[in-house]
């Protein structure tokens, strides 16, 4: 009775869903054979589900398309929870496929069974359950679910979708072909390109929303001399480009998160041989986390216009020095109308696409002088920054200036949360390197870190990861899956025995500091290398960590090289060497 599922399997082949993420159970028989029978979609089994809906949350990632999910039912599905939150904040296309009890089931006792109705809440884009199909539909309207889910995948903010699917016994579907074939009709999804702006009044609350007409020749940015651009997380790599050149004819400074990928080198003409290039390495300004530290600077840097894409930046300390500024046009860029801006200082929101906004409204800038004064820093805080690579002790702050010299062109990064991105967000300078970042900034966990970078491994570029001890040992079971699908993954573990990055917080120092925040494990790690198959190097000098590097690059499956490092000690040389001595007189 269940041959109508494969209708469901082949529409999303039919959309162009190519990947399938499953947990073992009996409930989802139906669908996990059905999934692998088709023969179209590269499937991965993954035992545990947070592990796995993080791995499809990499996966999405990697090859820009839904991953689909399937599980079981009762608890199982409520394991993706962290996973889809972060896909829903992040706009991360994700497909839930969840078993369950078919109606005369529930609440009557029956085992692995719980209320699975709408169980994510407010946190996806689409929820249907797949009823029992009339004979009349019984091919066409499992097909016309899967498009309605696909499209709200893949709306103007993309998320992730929920299907839950009761499931009738026998579960064991019979694998013929001609299912799959039953019910196919022609379906096209089209995305016009188009644009609007939604102006908002701070001050009388109102808002309108107005098609956007306006061309290069009469562009509303002409009227502001000094105009400071922030690039946050979520940027596509295409977009990156395109912000690159708009700020260049705008001759106006780039906050560029590391996220943004804005920082990586886009000046070589073989990494993009297809485009016209423009040397944009004295626009991007890398290391204003540290020169922002000293808040003097704040109301000299000050703009007319500010102008975001993308999340709001990472830096604290930019987050503060917006707030602080008053009577500035500050323009969020976004095609939804979310708002990602914490600060409320955001005085018009632009619903448009990054390539549309930037085509539009790019204009020449005959003021370079605020440029010069962001140049002028940005020249300092390298010069600081940069002598991390002489640290003769194992930190942090080195290992990602190693990291940025010695890694492939066509690498990718997947960068922990807490410190790590901070970290990265000091010492991985803008115009250095063109392998990919990413991380999970949607709401910003330490959730399925290992999963999610085995996902983006999956398109088979060289990948790392970036991450602290309780980030891997929070998500270490995800391992697992590396050997089982023999994924490649270099992961490089500073292992500060705790959570490091409340060393830089008001907790440092009070009352159980220690057992509450510090939350040493004091693990081996070697120990867990050995349980999953995975390569293993202990670092103990700086030394050695580009040999390692370089010996790793040419190795099949994950390896792990474990850096120790002391917080406290780690904290004294991040004040070291991130504080920027800055010549007043040259920027007044």
């Amino acid at each position: 009775m269940n041959e109508y599922i494969a209708a469901l399997v082949d529409e999303f082949y039919q959309l162009g869903v190519r990947h399938a993420v499953f947990s073992p159970g009996s409930r989802s028989t139906t669908m996990a054979m059905l999934f692998t029978e088709h023969e179209g979609f590269e499937t991965y089994m993954n035992i545990d589900e947070r592990s796995a809906s993080f791995m499809a949350l990499g996966i999405a990632k990697a090859h820009k398309e839904p991953t689909v999910l399937v599980c079981t039912s009762g608890s199982a599905v409520a394991h993706y929870l962290p996973a889809i939150l972060e896909a829903q904040y992040s706009g991360v296309p994700l497909i839930v496929l969840s078993a369950d009890r078919p109606h005369t089931l529930l609440h009557v006792g029956a085992p692995q069974t719980v209320d699975q109705q709408k169980v994510f809440g407010a946190a996806i884009n689409y929820y249907e359950e797949l009823a029992v199909p009339q004979e009349d539909h019984y091919y066409t309207y499992p097909r016309q679910v899967a498009r309605k889910a696909y499209m709200k995948a893949m709306d103007t903010k993309k998320g992730p979708v929920h299907i839950n699917v009761p499931l009738f016994e026998p579960l064991v579907p019979e694998l013929n072909n001609k299912h799959f074939e039953a019910g196919r009709s022609p379906f096209n999804v089209v995305k016009p390109h188009y644009s609007s702006a939604c102006n908002y009044d701070n001050t009388s609350g109102r808002s309108h929303v107005s098609n956007t007409t306006s061309s290069k020749n009469d562009s509303f940015l002409a009227k502001y001399k000094n105009i400071l651009i922030l690039a946050g997380p979520q940027i596509d790599v295409v977009e990156a480009n395109s912000i690159l050149s708009f700020a260049t004819t705008l001759q106006a400074p780039i906050l560029a998160d590391p996220l943004s990928n804005v920082r990586r080198s886009y000046n070589s003409a073989s990494n993009h041989s297809d485009k016209e290039y423009v040397d944009t390495s004295n626009i991007v300004i890398s290391t204003y986390d540290a020169f922002l530290a000293d808040k003097e600077l704040w109301p000299i840097l000050k703009p007319d216009c500010v102008i975001q894409f993308g999340q709001i930046v990472v830096s604290k300390r930019v987050q503060q020095m917006l707030a602080s500024w008053d009577n500035v046009e500050y323009i969020e860029v976004n095609p939804t109308m979310d708002s990602m801006n914490p600060t409320g200082k955001t005085t018009m929101h632009m619903q448009a696409s990054i390539d549309v906004f930037t085509n539009l409204y790019g204009v020449n800038n005959d003021f370079p002088a605020y440029l010069g004064k962001w140049q002028h820093l940005e020249t300092a805080g390298k010069q600081q920054l940069g002598i991390a690579i002489e640290e003769p002790s194992c930190f942090e702050g080195r290992t990602i200036r190693e990291l940025q010299q010695y890694i492939s062109s066509n690498a990718q990064v997947l960068v922990a949360n807490s410190m790590s991105i901070r970290d990265f967000d000091y010492f991985w300078f803008s115009g250095e390197s063109t392998a990919v970042l990413y991380g999970n900034r949607g709401v910003n966990g330490i959730d399925g870190t290992i999963s999610t970078a085995l996902g983006l491994a999956t398109n088979g570029l060289p990948t790392y990861l970036v991450t602290g001890d309780l980030s891997f040992f929070h998500d270490v079971n995800g391992l697992a899956v590396a050997k089982t699908h023999d994924l490649n993954l270099t992961i490089i573990l500073h292992n500060n025995d705790g959570g490091g990055i409340f060393e830089y917080l008001p907790q440092k120092g009070t009352k159980h500091f220690d057992y509450l925040f510090s939350t040493s494990q004091g693990l081996d790690y070697s120990g867990a290398a050995k349980l999953y198959g995975c390569g293993y190097t202990k670092i103990t000098s700086p030394d050695e960590l580009s040999a390692v590097l370089a010996n790793v690059s040419s190795e099949t499956g994950v390896h792990i090289i474990e850096i120790p490092t002391n917080r406290e000690y780690s904290r004294q040389l991040h004040k070291k060497y991130t504080k920027v001595s800055v010549d007043m007189e040259a920027l007044l």
